[in-house]
């Protein structure tokens, strides 16, 4: 691709009059550069090496000294909207199929979209690495993103995969927060191991993918996924207490388990722990800002159901197993 027809497309201003007039491939990873790529320096500590490595043109938003003549440096005022305009031009030149969905949704097409038949390409949370895949894509694939916003920015033309059609579902039975059952086209669910509110995106995704889907696979859907605790808490099977640890880190989905929560378990006493003070949660609330401390403030509360927000639920679950592990070794 030509320098100058990338200075054009991110609005970009070339610093220099580099011998180099063209470049391969991006990289936002300074470890993958190779000699003929143009790096996106997000950390300016990366350029030397990036130079070192071959890199053709170097894409900045910050002052930084011309440390290479021969090759080109190109300014701009944020790299982040540099990177979507990038995106947006190699993806502009394909006649793609796109959808938005919510991150429910997004996240029951990671664990089942791979089994499909269905080209189907998940756009990363994190753009930089949709570089790795941007020139694999192909007019075969479907695009998929949770973010509406950004997806308008980068492919305008996609619908919304929620919204494609209307389900009923009958006879649905909560057996619990965590365990429902129903029927949708002739067929029974029996106790799946999801809330009753993802229901709508698990029907969703069953439709849209058309394949049976392995519902025992849904222990890898961490969205209002409990953690049961014993008196002592320590970590035990599903269902076998009454006390248990939900996270959510979505922003997204915060507030709809939130009032689910409240709505469901009204009694019981929940707290909520948080990573940051959040104005909507009017009490029982306590800001946590190291997980490791998890398992302390814990013993100093009395509780039925702890939701957390603001971190991830394999972080919760390594913290409280690393607890553990410590006790059982002494």
């Amino acid at each position: 691709m030509q320098i100058s027809s990338i200075v054009d497309i991110i609005n970009g201003e070339l610093l220099n009059s580099p011998f180099i007039s063209f470049i391969y491939a991006f990289k936002t990873n300074v470890k993958k550069v190779k000699e003929g790529d143009l790096f996106i320096a997000k950390n300016h500590e990366d350029i030397k090496t990036a130079v070192k490595n071959g890199a053709f043109a170097i894409l900045i938003d910050k002052d930084y000294p011309v440390i290479d003549e021969e090759i080109a440096w190109i300014k701009v005022e944020n790299i982040e909207t540099a990177i979507i305009k990038l995106i947006r031009y190699k993806l502009a030149i394909s006649n793609l199929e796109a959808y938005h969905c919510d991150k429910a949704t997004y996240d029951l097409l990671k664990i089942y979209a791979p089994n499909s038949k269905k080209n189907i390409v998940l756009i990363p949370n994190d753009l930089n690495k949709f570089f790795k895949i941007l020139n694999d894509i192909t007019h075969d694939d479907i695009l998929i993103y949770h973010h509406k916003e950004v997806l308008d920015k980068i492919y305008p033309n996609n619908k919304n995969l929620n919204g494609l059609e209307e389900y009923k579902v009958e006879n649905l039975i909560e057996h619990s927060l965590f365990e429902t059952s129903f029927s949708y086209n002739e067929q029974f669910y029996s106790k799946l191991k999801i809330p009753s509110i993802y229901i709508k995106q698990l029907i969703t995704v069953l439709n849209y993918l058309n394949y049976e889907l392995d519902m025992s696979k849904l222990k890898q859907f961490y969205n209002f996924k409990p953690l049961f605790l014993d008196k002592n808490l320590n970590l035990v099977d599903f269902g076998k207490s009454d006390k248990f640890v939900l996270c959510q880190n979505s922003d997204s989905l915060v507030k709809k388990e939130f009032q689910f929560l409240e709505k469901k378990y009204k009694y019981a006493k929940i707290l909520f722990i948080t990573s940051h003070k959040l104005d909507f949660i009017k009490k029982n609330q306590l800001v946590l800002k190291n997980i490791e401390d998890l398992k302390s403030t814990l013993k100093k509360v009395d509780f039925n159901a702890v939701y957390l927000i603001g971190f991830e639920y394999k972080d919760i679950h390594d913290s409280l197993t690393k607890q553990e592990k410590e006790l059982t070794l002494f």
